[in-house]
């Protein structure tokens, strides 16, 4: 048994090590410059191994994409449901999306590029993947809007399009402090955001 479990840790670390190669390779080059071959050596292993981890290109660049972006979905989540105010709840949505940007630049800027909008093979299904586990995150943040409105803290309006206009707001942020790639920490920006915000949609807000 713990020989099972030693084979699983060892497999995760290396499956691991790969993603986070790949996708610092793959936001240098993009997805058509960046060869299996580059992401083996920068991983340290033999292309032939790699391969046992993913069946191809495509699918290492989709497992990177996805996988990266559950786990923000999944963090952001978890942080903003241990906040107990109401309000709150939205400064630690903003604080966490923005340090995991900070923190995954190379990440990050992969949607930069956009490689992924015209994949040869497996296109359609990626974004579609992309498309299912976006709608999922901002159903959740659709839900501390409508948690909100109920405790009297947020105006009457569609907590759906409450939920759009902050993504929409932490996203401009976000990817105009990408391409800048230089300067303050995107993190001065969380205070302005949430500021915007509130400004808009809360009850009786100055």
């Amino acid at each position: 048994m713990e020989k099972e479990r030693r084979k699983e840790r060892e497999f995760n670390l290396r499956r691991t090590e790969i993603l986070d190669q790949a996708a610092r390779i793959f936001a240098a080059k993009g997805f058509h410059s960046a060869t299996v071959a580059d992401i083996a050596n920068a991983s340290g292993f033999a292309i032939g191994t790699l391969y046992q981890f993913f069946e191809s290109k495509e699918k290492l660049y989709a497992a990177v994409l996805t996988e990266k972006l559950g786990m923000m979905y999944a963090e952001t989540q978890k942080a903003v449901e241990d906040e107990p105010e109401l309000l709150k709840k939205i400064e630690v949505l903003v604080t966490s999306q923005f340090r995991f940007v900070e923190n995954n630049t190379e990440f990050c800027s992969i949607f930069i590029r956009g490689d992924y909008l015209s994949l040869s093979e497996g296109s359609t299904e990626l974004r579609e993947r992309m498309i299912k586990d976006y709608a999922v995150y901002v159903s959740f943040v659709e839900g501390v809007m409508r948690k909100g409105i109920r405790a009297g803290v947020l105006k009457e309006m569609e907590p759906i399009l409450m939920a759009d206009a902050l993504m929409g707001i932490i996203n401009s942020y976000a990817s105009k402090w990408l391409i800048a790639a230089e300067g303050q920490s995107l993190m001065v920006n969380v205070q302005p955001v949430v500021d915007i915000f509130l400004g808009g949609v809360r009850k009786n807000a100055h």
